[in-house]
């Protein structure tokens, strides 16, 4: 591209994703133009103490055959996938960096960080590069390119299956319409980092499987919009839901499908939460999309409290063979997750959820009202909500003798809703907030979450039944299990039902 800002979106996919998107033919609406096949080898430098690095700074070489460019890209927006830095190119053979060659400007702000200190190569990636330039209807232009190679740093090394889409020219919302044509069909996860990034982690040894990703916090500020604290949120809520697809895609710890669930949950109640100043029914389709998938993941995660948090600390031989009977029903409830997670539905959610905060999917064609609304101070509307759903918690939880088993579960979603957005606003609230709400709220959270997984228990439980030799043994154990259960629930709401009230 030229030089100024790129924006792109990267995704990462498996080996059988990558086969299948390199014979990518007609994309329904869309004009496919194929560009062919390179192999680049990339070399990235930095100063021995890695200066370019503490500054976001990337510095490296590709050669393509006989011919080479330079290429310096500086600090910008990198959130989940989409990238827009400003980055720089010119044609250049050399083995080493020339700083002189680039424009005066990038040039002198090289100069002044490695403020003449040697420039030592890294890192390099050997990746063969398949492109296509695609045109939407409406005339914008997006280059996908799919890499497959391999990062080497040293004696280490790791594999490169990643796609990117590049705006050439047009409306940004171009990379996710095309994207999410392009990528029908195929399990994928949006990039977390750019490519000199993987080569840093190889070099620092931080290289490893995808494991389980807990929600990061939004960093909010007085300063803020309403708008630009929820555009923080939601990346944070996509970000976290992402990650723990591919961490379910990619291994078999039980955090990954609790982080997913959680992942859900959050973006749900934040779509609820700032819906007052959202289009009307904007979020609809996210939402319904959003409370699908909770509950095929809930199955797993069901499954995984079950086993690993109230039949396995049980003793016995008649446990033992309960526990061989549900590990098999563990095998088949990640198996359907997984493979729920790899249809397309699930990967068009994460493009639509990704469009969605970063294109302003809640922006109103006729609602002359809804800038001032998103353009008010975020401490005002941050104190309203909490209230608010503190005021709901607190009437339903006012007697929590006098709860019907429905109200119980319907006063856990406050309380988690509650959470969620105490969560969300933390920095904004009061001091006497913050120190007197969230302990009381983590108690009632504890209490309803193991008043509701012994209840799931019994669900579940109810519904084993088996046939052979060890069916007795089943069948004590089941009743082992729901009798010490039901004693311990009620020994816990005699002793903690007052945790559910916040007065």
């Amino acid at each position: 591209m030229a030089d100024g800002v790129e924006a792109e979106l990267k995704v990462e996919v498996g080996a059988a994703g990558a086969r299948h998107l390199a014979h990518l033919g007609a994309l329904p609406g869309l004009s496919v133009s194929p560009k062919g096949e390179k192999r680049l080898v990339s070399t990235y430098f930095d100063t021995p103490d890695l200066k370019l690095r503490d500054k976001g700074v990337s510095l490296r070489l590709r050669r393509t055959g006989r011919s080479g460019e330079q290429t310096v890209k500086f600090p910008g927006g990198f959130s989940l996938g989409l990238a827009e830095r400003p980055e720089f190119n010119v044609s250049y053979a050399g083995r080493v960096p020339d700083l002189a060659r680039f424009p005066d400007e990038p040039a002198a702000e090289l100069s002044r960080l490695v403020d003449g200190r040697p420039l030592v190569p890294l890192f390099s990636m050997r990746v063969a590069r398949r492109r296509w330039e695609i045109a939407t209807a409406a005339g914008d232009r997006v280059e996908m390119a799919l890499d497959r190679g391999a990062a080497t740093a040293g004696s280490r090394q790791a594999g490169i299956l990643e796609v990117e889409f590049e705006l050439l020219s047009g409306d940004r919302r171009a990379l996710f319409e095309v994207a999410r044509s392009a990528l029908s069909g195929v399990a994928f996860h949006f990039s977390t980092r750019v490519k000199s990034d993987l080569g840093y982690a190889l070099l620092d040894g931080e290289i490893g499987a995808t494991g389980p990703v807990k929600a990061a916090d939004a960093d909010l500020d007085e300063t803020m919009s309403v708008e630009a604290a929820m555009q923080l949120i939601l990346r944070s809520c996509a970000a976290q839901i992402s990650a723990n697809v591919a961490a379910i895609r990619t291994g078999d710890d039980p955090e990954g499908a609790h982080q997913l669930r959680v992942g859900l949950r959050r973006l749900r109640t934040a779509l609820k939460v700032f819906a007052p100043v959202m289009a009307t029914g904007a979020a609809e389709p996210l939402a319904a999309e959003a409370q699908r998938l909770s509950a095929e993941v809930a199955a797993t995660r069901d499954m995984d409290v079950l086993i690993d948090e109230l039949v396995a600390p049980l003793d016995g031989d008649d446990v033992a063979a309960l526990l061989a009977l549900l590990e098999k029903r563990r095998t088949a409830a990640r198996a359907r997750l997984a493979a729920v997670l790899a249809e397309p539905a699930t990967g068009d959610f994460l493009i639509d959820l990704l469009a969605f905060t970063e294109a302003r999917g809640w922006l109103s064609t006729d609602d002359v009202g809804q800038s001032a609304l998103l353009a008010a101070p975020v401490g005002p509307f941050a104190g309203e909500t909490v209230g608010r759903l503190r005021r709901k918690v607190e009437k339903l939880g006012r007697d929590p003798e006098a709860l019907s088993p429905e109200e119980r579960h319907e006063l856990r979603k406050r309380f988690k809703r509650l959470r969620y957005a105490y969560d969300f606003f933390e920095p904004l609230l009061p001091k006497s907030t913050r120190r007197k709400l969230l302990p009381r709220v983590r108690a009632a959270q504890d209490v309803l979450g193991v008043l509701n997984d012994i209840h799931m228990a019994h669900l579940m439980l109810d519904d084993v039944h088996v046939h052979g030799p060890r069916a007795a043994a089943v069948e004590r154990a089941v009743g082992y299990c729901l009798g010490w259960h039901s004693a311990r629930a009620k020994a816990i709401w005699e002793r903690r039902s007052d945790d559910l009230t916040l007065d």
